[in-house]
């Protein structure tokens, strides 16, 4: 009886295997996917980065969109550094462009409809509707992510109801309540249409949002003795900052670029907002279009600017209250 090697296959000489046996096996081979770069040939690699039909469609379509939106953007920029004589002949031409800041003196200290004073109205009818719907709008998620009460379905369904509700659907109701309260033509008056129309979608998404924060947290923390207002405002709160980011930076885009609001209830001219002035900026003799080229840029800029200071923030609690 001979010792043999259970390792050794059988049938085939171990030394017999040349050098060319060896190299068509791992030509015939399949190279599995997982395999580093560097032991794939050249050709794979050369196939490996060319996109497929399906991928190329779908970034021509991405690009296409994308410079659908830059474009108009791209001239409106440019627009409110020329003269009016250079717009005219189109912003696209840059030959012999001279670069102005007199749109913007103009458009700021407009003698109708003034951009600075309209911008400042702005900020003190969104900040205020901003930070109240974002207040309310966690402390009636929470109930309906946590808690079981009778009619929680009839209302939750109520929410999304006035959530489809277009605004013109209740201007009418509105504008007959505000003036039976005196709040017509006023800045709080526009702040609680504000806030009564952006709570819904604010329930919905916070609700969303903490339903993915694990309740062992809350039970841990009422087996050291916490209170359930302790376990909001600390628990809660803090992990929910992202999702109030989110809700802050939608909401303030929406509240300062809405136009239909105070157009129905503000009339007085002092109580203007941006979305209101611009189409006031036309010039006694012709149209200046620089001058709202400019007034616009001043516009948009605001909600951009927070957009990009709160990026970060923003796209975590988006990410997070759509996957849960």
């Amino acid at each position: 009886m001979t010792d043999e090697d259970p390792l050794k296959p059988t049938g085939i000489d171990a030394g017999s295997e040349t050098t060319s046996d060896r190299d068509q096996y791992l030509r015939t081979e399949e190279i599995p996917e997982t395999a580093p770069a560097a032991d794939l040939d050249w050709r794979t690699r050369i196939a490996e980065t060319i996109p497929s039909s399906r991928r190329t469609l779908t970034y021509l379509v991405a690009i296409t969109i994308a410079v659908l939106w830059i474009v108009p953007f791209i001239g409106l920029f440019m627009a409110s550094f020329r003269p009016l004589s250079e717009i005219i002949g189109g912003w696209w031409h840059v030959e012999g462009m001279s670069f102005t800041l007199e749109n913007y003196y103009q458009a700021w200290d407009y003698s109708t409809a003034p951009m600075g004073r309209a911008l400042r109205n702005t900020f003190i009818v969104t900040i205020p509707a901003v930070l109240v719907v974002m207040l309310l709008g966690v402390m009636a998620a929470y109930p309906f992510a946590r808690f079981e009460f009778p009619l929680k379905t009839t209302l939750f369904f109520l929410i999304l109801l006035v959530m489809a509700a277009p605004p013109e659907l209740v201007a009418m109701g509105n504008y007959n309540a505000l003036h039976e309260f005196g709040l017509f033509d006023t800045y709080m008056g526009l702040i609680l249409i504000h806030i009564g129309w952006g709570l819904g979608w604010v329930i919905l998404f916070l609700r969303n949002y903490l339903l993915g924060i694990p309740e062992e947290l809350e039970e841990a923390a009422r087996i050291d003795g916490a209170s359930r207002y302790q376990i909001f405002r600390t628990i809660i709160l803090p992990l929910s900052t992202p999702a109030l980011v989110s809700v802050a930076v939608i909401q303030f885009t929406w509240v300062w670029n809405a136009f239909f609001f105070p157009l129905v209830f503000m009339r007085s001219p002092e109580l203007y907002l941006a979305p209101q002035v611009l189409p006031l900026m036309t010039g006694r003799v012709q149209v200046e279009w620089g001058m709202i080229a400019a007034g616009s840029i001043m516009t948009m800029a605001v909600p951009v600017i927070l957009f990009l200071l709160l990026e970060r923030y923003y796209k975590r609690g988006m990410v997070a209250a759509v996957a849960d």
